[in-house]
């Protein structure tokens, strides 16, 4: 593995908004989601899954007591404790998976594993030495590169540090530190077309959405497009063109826009959350809500209307410090 370090200077111009009166687009003719067929039990969790074969999403892993705790998902099907990895993405074709390794290796760089799903082998990339630490993986759309967030542990607290590529055929690792201290405190993902990285970057009441190339120039800056939303899984939808927020002035909403530019948001979901599962598909969100005393997690549509129930949890505290992973499949 060869890591080099990559300054990322603000050289992009934002992208001026652009505030038409063209009607709004027709949204995309998608069926329902099919019913729930299987109905599981999660190991060591309060969590049950409703789940069918069908569905364009499974879950592979998920975590509990902030990653301390890690199942991942055999290709049979089965939930296993996992002692080796913090977080554990798979990919689309089920093949291989990224893995957060626990530990730093003996010369002091934290290691991402390239899992191979097949025979159970891993082949670990060096990612950056310490105090610097990856987190949040991620696959790009095609499959063909890895995505990692960097922080850098200073005491008992953390500071951003940028992103980290990783070309998975040559299993070679790009690290990129980026300048700008507006971004970074929250993680960085995909875009649709898999040759840029964004992330939020946040000045005062000032939020924006700004993308990055794999080299760290900045490309483009959403200037205007509502308030972060946690998003357990991708944050650009499946065609990838729209993306996810609260909307602004509007906790209680989640705000659908365009990634190729600012203009209105496409869609005003009325829908109150504190965390998405992501995107089900292009024309439905998966997402958690209160439910009694515990949680469940449903799939919408862009008017808000619940289509489908994918999971349940009867303990609050539980799901505050839990996080699933689902991966779309090919």
């Amino acid at each position: 593995t060869e890591t080099g370090v990559i300054d990322a200077a603000d050289t992009g111009d934002p992208v001026e908004p652009d505030r038409g009166d063209a009607p709004p687009t027709p949204g995309p003719t998608i069926s329902d989601p099919p019913q729930q067929t299987n109905k599981i039990k999660l190991p060591g969790s309060s969590i049950t899954l409703h789940e069918n074969p069908e569905d364009p999403i499974r879950l592979t892993a998920y975590s509990l007591d902030w990653d301390k705790t890690l199942y991942t998902r055999s290709r049979a099907g089965a939930f296993s404790k996992n002692g080796k990895y913090f977080q554990y993405v798979v990919n689309a074709a089920g093949t291989q998976a990224l893995g957060v390794d626990r530990e730093y290796d003996s010369d002091h760089y934290a290691i991402v594993s390239l899992v191979d799903r097949g025979d159970g082998s891993a082949t670990p990339l060096r990612i950056a030495k310490a105090p610097v630490y990856a987190t949040v993986p991620q696959w790009s759309p095609d499959g063909s590169r890895g995505l990692v967030t960097l922080y850098e542990a200073a005491g008992k607290t953390s500071k951003e540090y940028g992103y980290a590529i990783i070309d998975i055929a040559r299993k070679k690792v790009r690290t990129v530190r980026v300048k700008e201290k507006d971004a970074g405190k929250w993680s960085y993902f995909w875009r649709g077309d898999g040759r840029a990285v964004g992330t939020w970057a946040l000045t005062g009441k000032t939020k924006r959405i700004r993308f990055y190339d794999l080299q760290g120039t900045v490309l483009q800056t959403l200037l205007d497009v509502g308030t972060p939303l946690t998003v357990e899984g991708d944050d650009v939808s499946p065609s990838g063109k729209l993306i996810m927020t609260y909307c602004k002035q509007d906790d209680k909403k989640v705000c659908v826009w365009s990634t190729a530019a600012d203009a209105d948001a496409r869609y005003r979901v009325p829908f109150e959350t504190d965390r998405l599962i992501g995107w089900y598909d292009d024309a439905h969100i998966a997402g958690w809500r209160r439910k009694g005393s515990g949680y469940e997690a449903v799939v919408i549509d862009f008017e808000g209307r619940v289509k489908r129930l994918l999971a349940t949890t009867s303990n609050a505290e539980e799901y505050k410090k839990q996080y699933m992973r689902f991966t779309r499949a090919d």
